[in-house]
């Protein structure tokens, strides 16, 4: 945001450390809009989301625009759920390409796999990003075991997708301009072999875990 690659954001935290965030993105000189309540998300830690954004009105709007999507709203009309998704896609400065690909995939049945079956959301969005792809760009990596350690907050709906790959590679200029050596360090942890099982398990030896994705990053 600090440097014009997207225009707002979405940051989930855990409850304990909201207070400490907000008042840091306050000092950045953000406007912070926060959660009503504490979510939870199926299979994840209960957060607090914080509605990030250079003016209080567009914090406001992109709350506002999440507000049906949370699970404490109720079962949506698909149609109507993806017109949401669409929407809060754009206002967050997605890529207009994968915003679409995961509406796909909300369509079809979130985790349900390309040739059916079930599996983890964050595997079935990798296997169908794997397969799309001829070339596997590490800046475009979501599958480290360390959740935290990724450009895109998004998932990719290829993992040599032109615009995912220039807004990531944005993201990486900015940050390297703040830490060159976390930058570089981020880097190094994004290329090599990444593996993600059917349950959302990651890392580890592929011979150790069933029904296993592999994916090679080798170039950034």
């Amino acid at each position: 945001m600090k440097a014009g690659v997207k225009p707002a954001n979405r940051v989930s935290v855990a409850p304990v450390r909201a207070d400490e965030t907000e008042t840091r993105l306050r000092r950045d000189g953000f406007a912070v809009v926060r959660s009503a309540d504490t979510v939870t998300f199926p299979g994840r830690e209960p957060s607090t989301i914080l509605y990030v954004a250079p003016s209080e009105e567009y914090a406001r709007t992109l709350a506002a625009a999440e507000v049906p999507l949370l699970p404490s709203s109720g079962k949506l009309p698909l149609d109507e759920e993806i017109a949401l998704h669409l929407r809060f896609g754009e206002l967050l400065g997605f890529p207009k390409c994968c915003v679409e690909e995961f509406c796909n995939r909300l369509r079809r049945g979130i985790t349900c796999r390309i040739d059916g079956g079930y599996a983890d959301e964050d595997f079935v969005a990798a296997e169908c990003a794997a397969r799309a792809s001829q070339h596997f760009l590490g800046r475009l990596n979501d599958l480290s075991p360390d959740r935290r350690a990724r450009l895109v907050t998004f998932y990719p709906c290829r993992y040599d997708c032109p615009s995912a790959g220039n807004y990531a590679a944005a993201v990486f200029t900015a940050a390297a301009k703040m830490d060159a050596g976390a930058a570089a360090a981020l880097r190094d942890a994004l290329l090599g072999a990444m593996y993600i099982a059917v349950d959302g398990t990651r890392g580890g030896a592929a011979s150790s875990m069933p029904d296993v994705l592999r994916v090679e990053f080798d170039s950034f």
